[in-house]
């Protein structure tokens, strides 16, 4: 029998049984906290670390190299679990005509002699194409004989949901279920109006910062891990929007949901392999509509979700969600829609034309992969300034930094490339006050030196801002237009929102050109899930705008390469 010692976590006092051997990592997820792991456990990313305050062996330690040998009391700082979530987002101009419905009709009774049965009766009343589910059915004449033949009946589209005696509330979910943080809204389908929103950060996390960490690691987990974890995270964010509005979660009857394609795959429980093997496909884009249920969802037994169809294998739902957000005549200008993460996803168009791609621009501008990175939370330097030739900078929360978010890392790069400590090429100047450590150049940015900037962090910000400008200048060759001609920016979501559209130009992140030209539009995507749930033609075109965007894969382009060499330099001064 394999030996099994308490681990106890601060400062929530979770306390879980670890088999002996098994890493404080696998000990965290086993007790439900989402602790930050970008590399999967890997050991390479340095991002997992806890205080270890009893034992053989206290002290601070990778949670992902530290094994359960003994009982341990072992504290998380707040950096490694809370971070700002954004929820909030420019709201779509749309009429109200949700998916799902009350409607109140008398039902004829059935008359000695009469051969109809109360379902075609039902269909009468309704309309011939009206679905009565075998669920619904079973308790059809109960629920008849109680309203006295004149109920009121809730339907999703032409499905018959339920029969109850009188009118009553009606409510929706939307859902953005992003890589790093996921949201849920819940929204009243009678007017519109937004009753609680919730988020939490991405369970999924500890298993990987990206979207390929997480696919590879479900292909050999038979316990499905990934897919429960997503389920119950949508799950326990509609309780909670229940509990803060005061509802009961049956009397939601539908749900819209939006996520990348891996996250798609993932909730539905569908396996992502096609992604993860050449050419990269997905195995599921169309939209998805089923009985929530299925799928972990206590909303009304007999509720539906819908998962919004997907544009490519790397070119999501919340992509879709985006464009459903935008007001209807937002291209009738050449306009550049860009949303940036791990996963970089952007839209160019005018008028009837759409073309889209994603650039693989790693996790740098969410912190992984940086040494001193980290999401934006409390403790994360978030914004950075010269004054009088010395580096300022704010942290969110106030107090002493932890590290520096990607917002941050960008505003520091722009700073010191016109300070002239760092050079085009992205090694730090001569004049720089940089020290060696480990056989590598630092810039401190803290009095201790433990918040700091490193030659290695400066070449994986190239990396990724090279991505996407990349992703812009090849959009613009293949539609025939030059960078400058583009009139308008839109930035979603958080890292968008935050970022300096300034320092993001100064970098080559943005065209310098187009610097006036930015607008952040927040949580896009959630705005286009919530459009979904409140309008059936909104919901219903997302199928159509899926299909009609033309998605670019960079890689297959054969100037690719050569141009993407070409961004990893920074813009001289005169150049951005």
């Amino acid at each position: 029998m394999t030996t099994q010692w308490e681990v106890r976590f601060l400062p929530s006092g979770t306390a879980v049984q670890a088999a002996a051997g098994t890493t404080l990592l696998d000990a965290a997820r086993k007790a439900g906290l989402s602790l930050d792991a970008p590399c999967g456990g890997q050991g390479t990313c340095g991002k997992c670390e806890v205080l270890v305050k009893n034992g053989t062996t206290p002290g601070r330690w990778r949670a992902c190299q530290f094994p359960v040998t003994e009982p341990l009391l072992v504290e998380i700082p707040d950096s490694a679990i809370k971070a700002s979530i954004l929820t909030g987002g420019a709201a779509a101009d749309l009429s109200l005509d949700p998916p799902v419905r009350s409607v109140s009709a008398a039902v004829e009774r059935c008359l000695a002699g009469q051969a109809s049965s109360d379902c075609r009766r039902v269909q009468n009343a309704l309309g011939k194409r009206t679905r009565i589910p075998l669920s619904v059915a079973k308790d059809l004449f109960s629920k008849l004989e109680l309203s006295d033949y004149h109920p009121n009946f809730v339907l999703f589209e032409d499905t018959l949901l339920e029969l109850r005696p009188n009118d009553g509330p009606l409510y929706v979910l939307a859902c953005d279920i992003g890589t790093t943080t996921v949201v849920s809204y819940l929204l009243d389908a009678k007017t519109g109006r937004q009753l609680a929103v919730s988020s939490k950060q991405n369970p999924q996390a500890s298993y990987g910062a990206d979207v390929i960490s997480r696919g590879n690691y479900s292909l050999s987990d038979k316990e499905n891990r990934l897919t429960r974890l997503i389920q119950e995270c949508i799950d326990e964010l509609c309780a909670e929007n229940c509990g803060k509005a005061g509802i009961q979660p049956r009397e939601i009857y539908f749900a819209a949901l939006a996520g990348n394609t891996c996250m798609q795959h993932l909730y539905l429980g569908v396996s992502p392999a096609s992604l993860l093997h050449a050419p990269y496909n997905a195995t599921v884009d169309d939209m998805q509509v089923e009985r929530a249920c299925d799928f972990g969802l206590h909303i009304h037994p007999e509720g539906r979700l819908a998962f919004l169809p997907a544009i490519a294998g790397f070119v999501g739902a919340d992509t879709v969600g985006v464009l459903l957000s935008l007001p209807p005549h937002t291209f009738d200008e050449l306009t550049l829609v860009l949303d940036i993460g791990t996963n970089g996803e952007m839209v160019l168009g005018k008028g009837g034309t759409l073309f889209t791609c994603s650039t693989a621009a790693g996790p740098a501008f969410e912190g992984a992969k940086i040494e001193c990175g980290m999401r934006g939370g409390v403790g994360a330097i978030d914004h950075v300034w010269e004054n009088r030739g010395t580096l300022q900078y704010s942290v969110i929360g106030g107090g002493t930094p932890s590290g520096i978010c990607g917002s941050g890392l960008i505003d520091l790069t722009a700073v010191l490339l016109s300070m002239g400590l760092l050079l085009p090429n992205g090694r730090f100047s001569k004049t720089a006050p940089v020290v060696m450590q480990d056989g590598m150049k630092r810039l401190p940015l803290t009095k201790d030196g433990r918040v700091f900037l490193s030659q290695k962090d400066v070449r994986e910000l190239q990396l990724a801002k090279a991505a996407i400008a990349t992703g812009i200048l090849m959009l613009c060759e293949k539609m025939a237009v030059r960078q400058e001609e583009i009139q308008k920016i839109l930035l979603a979501g958080a890292f968008g929102t935050y970022l300096s559209p300034e320092s993001a130009c100064r970098i080559g992140l943005i065209p310098g050109c187009l610097s006036g030209r930015i607008t952040a539009i927040g949580n896009a995507a959630g705005e286009g899930a919530k459009a979904a749930a409140l309008n059936r033609e909104k919901l219903h075109g997302s199928r159509d705008l899926a299909q009609k965007v033309h998605f670019l894969e960079l890689a297959a382009e054969p100037a690719f390469q050569a141009a993407y060499l070409r961004q990893l330099n920074f813009p001289n001064a005169a150049e951005s």
